[in-house]
């Protein structure tokens, strides 16, 4: 038995959190969350990336100004301009 291959087929990535997000009034798109531990809250700040993009490169830091229901889906309504709510 090789050494190693055990560890590999253990090691899995946790399901990425998707949500559905507004980003300055634009239209909603899938956003994947990086570094989740839950969904966003009203005032959270949080790093994402659509999910249009496979790489992280152009990853966006968000923050909630509020939410809704669309089409029975929450969205998330974003800015990209954090500072102001500090």
């Amino acid at each position: 038995m090789k050494r190693g291959n055990l560890s590999r087929e253990i090691k899995s990535r946790p399901e990425p959190l998707i949500i559905r997000a507004r980003i300055n009034g634009g239209e909603p798109e899938p956003i994947r969350v990086l570094r989740p531990i839950k969904e966003p809250e009203l005032g959270q700040i949080f790093r994402g990336v659509p999910t249009r993009f496979s790489t992280n490169l152009f990853q966006k830091i968000l923050r909630v100004v509020s939410m809704s229901e669309e089409k029975g889906i929450n969205v998330f309504h974003c800015t990209t301009d954090v500072t102001e709510f500090r």
